[in-house]
């Protein structure tokens, strides 16, 4: 049996995750959290995906995080930014993921981190994402 990992499948990986790190469980019911406000460009692509945590304590959504994509000719970035409540602005990108196509059915993928040390940013992992030619998951002869 193939694993053929796409981009898609990573990011709804990690989206899934996301929420399952913060839903709380309560009497064998989910009472949701987090809430996701979504943003599209004039094509209509996802520009940004904010999330935010419901405070108990003031009753009201603060934000918490934002997704940022942006497209290029050959791929798009997606880009990791933090709420900071001091300023009432998002912070610099602490992580991106570059997503480019190589070749057909073949796409990079590097994920970068911000090294507040030195205000730089480094590689923390690259893989190579490649689909089926004839667009089958699994092919069965």
């Amino acid at each position: 049996m193939e694993a053929i990992i796409t981009a898609a499948m990573v990011l709804t990986m990690y989206f899934n995750a996301n929420f399952k790190a913060n839903a709380q469980s309560t009497d064998n019911t989910v009472a949701q959290k987090i809430e996701y406000r979504y943003e599209y460009d004039e094509q209509g692509r996802l520009s940004n995906k904010e999330t935010l945590s419901w405070d108990e304590a003031t009753k009201e959504w603060q934000k918490s995080s934002r997704l940022t994509y942006k497209y290029y000719k050959n791929g798009y970035n997606v880009e990791v930014s933090s709420w900071n409540a001091d300023k009432q602005a998002y912070d610099l990108p602490s992580e991106v993921t570059l997503y480019r196509s190589q070749a057909p059915n073949l796409t990079s993928v590097k994920t970068y981190k911000m090294n507040e040390t030195h205000d730089n940013m480094y590689l923390t992992s690259r893989m190579v994402v490649m689909e089926p030619l004839d667009g089958n998951l699994l092919a069965v002869k």
